[in-house]
């Protein structure tokens, strides 16, 4: 819908308007003259209504109601467009009007429009938010039927206290005045804009295109090292085809900080729904913690794919990457990108001149006086070359200085903390070879990788390559690194271009069956395509047919099939106790036949739990003295005489009790001085005690390294 305002004042040259005198007139003049004068009157509005040439003495609460409720009536009819009065003052009247994008240039609403009001004109019109246009309309008092029209509009939805929009959501009305091509390319050069950047507005200016709008062709996936970076080129492209006709309204909103759980709320297809006829901005930020078996970021995709693929005739669709932070999924991102033609912009970079110009343009836009914004240049780090995430990073410790040396000068001279830079993270392969034990997985892996190889050396030699089938069992105790393994896996995969996603689905019974007839088998192949390209890790598989539970045994026939139809784009990861797992496989012996690996998680030794602890602690920048590393190698001889300790978790939790035994003994040892960067950091023996509750049967999932 495109939302519009319009301002409507008597029309002074309407002879409608032009006062007329009688005797009749003047008689009545002159007795109001002699009338006790109103107190709730002022003079002006009593001369106002004396002489009729108002819009209080014209139109009354009564006939605007009336004026409302016929044409209520008429969008009831035909649900093209609705036009309703929210506001009247004694010089202009308020209307507002919701129009499918088909009639933004209809004139119907405006023809309507002066139909209802014949002595007035459109002084003015604009193109407003839908949230002022439901505000409107939900508080104005002369609007008694504006629930009723939000509902037809599907725009009734709130955000309320208990309530909040699982996303964070803005809206604004971008003003922009037709701008050259040229004009263009200089403000792409100003933000320091990429090839492609370019490309894209020689395209949008293209002689070849009409020059007026039809639908979108194509939408925009922004990828940039900040926010606003992406946004300085999100308007951009927004001006461009503005200038060129392609956009029915310049309403925009601006959708960031998605939860996992957001699909599952009706209200986010809504926001998606009431954008149409605008752009909508979506951050794709697929969070650490997006869900318990990392599905949750893919569901959220599929409903956005949905809505592209629905509404990307009338909605521009902009997708914000930030890069390095947002995605790590590329299957998840196809559930997007397969359903539009949707065009990659990415940030671009420029010689220390044009870094310059761009970073102080970002200085003139703050909130606060500043007494020389060069000083921000001695932020920029040197280089021949600076990207625009370069120039944001130099503006952002620039701004957190300025704010101490313009705005709060007691901090001027206080100094920044010395941090250390964090080490990047190792390769999956690496960090496998760092997990402790585990000899067996480590050398499947290599084998798995040296054959990927030789497959790619057949296939340039034009020899046979039928893939082999990947699908493995991984069995062992509690916290002996299954998940963590079956993760690292998927990710060396697809860094060797073994599998095309690298995608890992974690799942368990719960994730799996159905709770009616027929539910099951869809379920589990959704959770094939989710993982297609990489890895489906089935978590205590056994579960799926102990006891006899329902619909268990028609998941199991499914993943034995899905898994022959899957079997070059999707490797199964079965994992949970030793002796189940074997009763598991038992069970079905189609289901073993389809398994390629089997692989052992032994037990660690109390060496081995040695080892991950000081990794641990490494880790968590802690330091063992030898006193406590000899107590905790006791404790776990101790432990590892007990069935299902926990292992890695046992680990875990030892250290974090030490952890906090530790705080309270420096601080009661400290007694109020200052502390050391040795104090704070070191364990001790008496930090460390057995723990009194072992370890038994868990679902989760442990995995160790430095």
């Amino acid at each position: 819908m495109i939302y519009r305002a319009y301002r409507l004042e008597l029309n002074k040259n309407n002879e409608m308007n032009k006062k007329t005198s009688s005797p009749l007139d003047d008689l009545f003049c002159g007795i109001e003259d002699c009338l006790p004068e109103d107190p709730r009157c002022t003079g002006s509005s009593r001369r106002s209504h004396r002489s009729g040439n108002d819009l209080f003495s014209r139109y009354t609460d009564g006939n605007l109601e009336s004026i409302n409720d016929d044409m209520y009536k008429d969008f009831v009819k035909h649900e093209n467009f609705i036009c309703s009065v929210t506001e009247r003052s004694e010089s202009d009247i308020e209307v507002l009007s919701a129009m499918k994008v088909a009639y933004r240039d209809s004139g119907e609403p405006e023809k309507l429009i002066m139909e209802k009001f014949r002595d007035c004109r459109i002084a003015s019109s604009r193109d407003i938010t839908c949230e002022e246009f439901r505000n409107a309309l939900e508080n104005r008092g002369v609007v008694s039927n504006g629930r009723a029209i939000l509902g037809k509009l599907g725009i009734a939805y709130r955000a309320g206290f208990f309530d909040p929009y699982p996303f964070d959501l803005d809206e604004n009305v971008l003003a922009f005045c037709k701008t050259s091509k040229a004009l263009c390319r200089k403000r792409a050069q100003e933000i320091l804009g990429s090839k492609n950047l370019f490309e894209e507005i020689d395209r949008i200016y293209s002689r070849d295109n009409l020059k007026e709008y039809v639908g979108h062709p194509v939408h925009y996936l922004i990828s940039a090292g900040d926010f606003r970076a992406a946004m300085d080129m999100e308007e951009l492209l927004a001006k461009a085809l503005f200038s060129n006709g392609r956009l029915p309204s310049c309403r925009q909103m601006v959708m960031t900080n998605i939860a996992r759980n957001a699909y599952r709320d009706d209200r986010f297809k809504q926001v998606l729904e009431a954008a149409e006829g605008g752009i909508m901005v979506i951050v794709l930020d697929q969070k650490v913690d997006i869900g318990r078996y990392a599905t949750d970021f893919h569901d959220v995709t599929k409903c956005i794919g949905e809505m592209v693929e629905k509404l990307k005739k009338d909605t521009l669709f902009v997708f914000v990457e930030i890069m390095g932070k947002s995605l790590r999924n590329d299957d998840a991102l196809a559930n997007i990108t397969s359903k539009a033609d949707i065009i990659q912009i990415t940030e671009g970079s420029g010689d220390r001149a044009c870094a310059e110009k761009y970073l102080l343009e970002l200085t003139s836009k703050v909130d606060f006086a500043v007494d020389d914004a060069r000083e921000a240049l001695d932020h920029l780090p040197g280089a021949e070359s600076y990207t625009v995430t370069d120039i944001f990073s130099a503006f952002n410790s620039w701004y957190g200085s300025g704010l101490k040396n313009h705005v709060y000068k007691a901090y001027k001279n206080k100094k920044k903390l010395e941090i250390k830079i964090t080490k990047p993270e190792d390769k999956p392969y690496d960090e496998l070879q760092k997990l402790i034990g585990l000899t067996e997985a480590k050398r499947v892996v290599s084998d798995i990788i040296a054959a990927g190889k030789m497959m790619k050396a057949r296939e340039q030699m034009g020899l046979n390559t039928e893939a082999n089938s990947l699908h493995m069992l991984f069995s062992g105790n509690p916290g002996s690194a299954k998940t963590t393994v079956a993760r690292l896996i998927a990710q060396i995969l697809k860094e060797e271009d073994i599998v095309k996603s690298g995608a890992f689905v974690e799942c368990g019974r719960q994730d799996l069956v159905g709770k009616y007839v027929g539910w099951t088998a869809k379920i589990v192949e959704d959770k094939f395509k989710a993982a297609n390209g990489g890895v489906l890790f089935i978590d205590e598989a056994y579960s799926l047919v102990e006891d006899g539970r329902t619909y268990g045994a028609e998941a199991i026939n499914v993943i034995t099939q899905l898994m022959e139809n899957y079997r070059d784009s999707v490797i199964v990861i079965f994992a949970g106790y030793v002796d189940k797992m074997k009763e598991f496989l038992d069970q079905n012996e189609g289901l073993k036949s389809r398994i390629s690996f089997h692989l052992d998680f032994p037990d660690y030794t109390s060496d081995e739990l040695t080892d991950i602890l000081k990794l641990m602690c490494e880790k968590r920048e802690y330091v063992l003295d030898d006193d406590a590393l000899a107590c905790c190698h006791d404790i776990f001889d101790s432990a590892v005489r007990e069935e299902n300790y926990g292992n890695g978790r046992y680990v875990r939790n030892l250290l974090e009790q030490a952890i906090i035994r530790q705080s309270s003994r420096v601080l009661e040892e400290s007694a109020g001085k200052k502390l050391s960067k040795e104090e704070i950091c070191i364990l001790k023996k008496e930090d460390f005690k057995e723990l009194k509750c072992i370890e038994t049967r868990s679902s989760g999932s442990m995995g160790f390294t430095a």
